[in-house]
């Protein structure tokens, strides 16, 4: 008894030294490596082992409106278990062994049953929020960023981005990237009634002392911010968040949204009923209140979107000087260059206050770690829903900001090169 008493406690010492909480990357819920719940290694013709349906895994696919994971290996529970059962790596519970010897190292979830990184409980889980008003286009950045990710930003940082599982890669290429990027045509925005689920990349790092890294982005719908249908999984995924990207659609502004529409010869009706202001009091009041103090305290990239359409402006001499940085894209190489974070930030940070000095306040006052950008995830305007090019402006810049602002990659004074 003595023995297994010091085993137990040095396992408990080295738990409590090494270990990170689990953030479900899926669902958002957040539980210590002990709470994880195992997927036999295999079906077997016994009781208790069959293959059966997860009705857990079955209810969040069904949120999203994906098919049944069908009849798969049951989940197992440690705590029914006996300490003997269970396998320790660096103090995180990693393996069970089952009632016939078989042993399992795939976790899950316990409240949704989806699989947990293997890295999770040894590194922390990050999750990036993507929020913003419906059409200040989530669901375009989102894609342009991850594909910029995963083929251009390796060439210059020692970085590679690729989807967590296969269904993960294929739902991407063939509903996000294919059609936006190789059909180009405009993808539809996020709808309430049509939920996207989590995206889910594993960042890994040429330098070997840097432990992999999992990213949750997730594109909330606009309108979702007030549903109470799926209150717990936005408030969930906020709440757990790590950081968070926040979309500004520059017609939205209602000092200059006009404006620009009738520079670009835009026809469409402009409605200013999910202004940036009014976004940002619901994510605040319904969200950010519940971290406590009423302060967001993770890194938080303000980005104003389709930058391609500001470009009217340039030479009005009345909110852009017309040798602005917004307009030329610029390559962050080996290193996050701080000057020239520094130049695009007050840039667009002066921009914001000129248009809505009520919207630049608020978030002064409710972010403690703020970064400001602009970016074009297209690079042109649209022709209707036709993309006639696809040169990305600037489209990396936050997310890099972000891993630096997270410690990732490091961050250093520099003259400027425009590329």
């Amino acid at each position: 008894m003595g023995l297994f008493r010091r085993k137990k406690e040095a396992i408990e010492r080295e738990r409590m030294d090494t270990t990170h909480e689990i953030v479900c990357l899926y669902c958002f819920r957040n539980f210590t490596h002990d709470r994880v719940v195992f997927r036999a290694l295999e079906v077997m013709d016994v009781e208790g082992y069959r293959a059966q349906y997860d009705q857990l895994l079955d209810e969040y696919r069904a949120r999203f409106h994906m098919d049944t994971a069908g009849e798969i290996p049951v989940a197992l529970d440690p705590d029914e278990f006996s300490e003997m059962n269970k396998g320790y790596h660096r103090g995180v519970l990693s393996s069970l062994k089952d009632d016939y010897g078989n042993i399992t190292t795939r976790r899950i979830c316990p409240f949704c049953h989806n699989d947990i990184p293997q890295s999770a409980g040894f590194a922390p889980s990050t999750v990036v929020s993507v929020v913003g008003a419906s059409q200040s286009g989530k669901s375009v950045y989102l894609t342009s960023l991850i594909h910029t990710l995963k083929t251009i930003t390796p060439r210059h940082f020692p970085i590679f981005c690729t989807p967590i599982n296969n269904e993960m890669g294929r739902k991407f290429k063939y509903e996000y990237e294919d059609p936006l990027i190789e059909n180009g045509m405009l993808l539809d925005p996020t709808q309430k009634e049509k939920q996207q689920e989590p995206f889910i990349f594993t960042f890994s790092f040429s330098d070997e002392t840097k432990p992999e890294i999992n990213i949750a982005f997730f594109d909330v719908a606009g309108e979702g911010m007030v549903d109470t249908a799926y209150m717990d999984i936005y408030a969930a995924h906020i709440r757990n968040s790590t950081a968070i990207l926040f979309l500004v659609d520059p017609l939205q502004f209602r000092a200059v949204g006009k404006k620009i529409q009738l520079k670009n010869g835009l026809n469409y009706e402009l409605g200013f009923s999910d202004e940036p202001v009014d976004v940002l009091s619901g994510l605040v009041e319904d969200y950010i209140y519940k971290l406590g103090g009423g302060v967001a305290k993770i890194p938080t990239a303000v980005v104003l979107t389709k930058t391609d359409l500001l470009e009217s402006l340039r030479y009005d001499g009345e909110y852009l000087s017309e040798h602005t940085r917004m307009f030329e894209n610029y390559t962050h190489r080996t290193f996050f260059n701080l000057t020239e974070f520094c130049n695009i930030n007050a840039e667009t940070e002066d921009f914001i206050s000129e248009v809505d000095p009520n919207f630049r306040n608020a978030l002064k006052r409710r972010f403690a770690d703020l970064g400001f950008f602009a970016v074009s995830a297209l690079g042109t305007q649209p022709d209707g829903q036709r993309v006639a090019s696809f040169a990305p402006m600037r489209v990396d810049e936050p997310f890099l900001w972000l891993l630096h602002r997270l410690g990732y990659i490091e961050g250093y004074e520099s003259d400027s090169t425009r590329s």
